[in-house]
């Protein structure tokens, strides 16, 4: 028996017929792929965001009791009391820019008589933050030294005055603490400026 061909479909191919089923799965795919693209997008752009360096403007910050981030007030900081962590925030999109401890900075507040005059014009209503990490082997300083006035590091016993532009008093650190300008903005902590100096451990040359 002899096939008979058929007018309709004598032309047909695979991309001239187009069935709801494949309609859906073509839309189907294509919203996906712009998801993952967006998404994607939107990931880089967090940890661009994260990863920044502190601008001009961005809120010091720490996270609240459920996770969110907050932004601080001057007046949360005590005096001759531990140093409180914070990291940048920018107020725009609310992004808090942990994503390197580069950023992390430390908040003390120091007595107006203990401040050196040239220290003064860094500081937020007493306050001021300096970068948590160590200039000797990158470790965290977390300590309070009510006795001399100093902030410490626990690895090696390094000590800074923050009254004096994180000059260090004690221990092997070999470079003063980088200092992060602030400001007052309706009682919040604001960025004012660049750190003094690049945080972390100096890059041997």
């Amino acid at each position: 028996m002899k096939n008979i061909p058929c007018p309709a479909c004598t032309d047909a191919t695979p991309e001239t017929v187009s069935s709801p089923d494949r309609r859906k799965a073509l839309k189907s795919t294509s919203a996906l792929l712009l998801c993952s693209g967006l998404g994607l997008a939107r990931q880089v752009l967090a940890d661009d965001a994260a990863n920044s360096h502190p601008k001009v403007g961005d809120q010091l910050a720490r996270a609240d009791s459920e996770g969110r981030p907050a932004a601080m007030h001057s007046a949360e900081i005590l005096p001759n009391a531990r140093p409180v962590p914070a990291f940048p925030l920018d107020p725009a999109s609310g992004a808090m820019r942990d994503g390197s401890r580069l950023n992390k900075v430390i908040l003390i507040r120091v007595a107006p008589q203990d401040l050196a005059p040239d220290v003064q014009p860094y500081a937020a209503g007493g306050v001021l933050a300096y970068s948590s990490v160590c200039t000797h082997q990158g470790c965290e300083i977390s300590e309070w030294v009510p006795k001399d006035q100093t902030l410490m590091c626990y690895c090696h016993f390094s000590k800074f005055s923050p009254g004096r532009a994180g000059e260090v008093m004690a221990g092997p650190a070999p470079r003063t603490l980088p200092l992060l300008p602030l400001k007052e903005v309706d009682g919040v902590l604001v960025v004012a400026g660049p750190f003094t100096a690049r945080p972390g451990v100096a890059k041997s040359a």
